[in-house]
């Protein structure tokens, strides 16, 4: 069950009392699907990005695996919108979470 906030309590705070198997429950979205299983609400997703990501690599400039670190995991794909220029804005949002499967795309490096 979601947690609720701490609405005035006292003491720790209530993710401290959870287990590692219930905190990871807390933090997989997939097990939150109510339409669809976990399973099948993966699939469509990694689908859906899938082809967007095919989508946008053959139709917009982009600079891919541009590192950012160290680590061979540690880069990030860049796509351009039409028409860019030096007075474009730009806006870069890094996901706080982490990879719990799947995997970026996939034959990424094949591309």
């Amino acid at each position: 069950r979601p947690l609720a906030g701490r609405g005035g309590m006292e003491g720790p705070a209530p993710w401290k009392r959870l287990s590692k198997e219930e905190l990871e429950d807390q933090y997989s979205p997939s097990r939150w699907v109510i339409r669809r299983g976990a399973e099948e609400a993966l699939r469509t997703y990694s689908h859906i990005g899938d082809e967007a990501t095919k989508k946008a690599r053959a139709t917009r400039k982009s600079l891919l695996h541009v590192s950012y670190g160290d680590g061979e995991g540690e880069k990030l794909d860049i796509y351009f919108p039409e028409g860019v220029s030096e007075a474009s804005p730009f806006c870069l949002f890094f996901h706080g979470g982490y990879w719990q499967s799947g995997r970026l795309f996939p034959g990424k490096w094949d591309l």
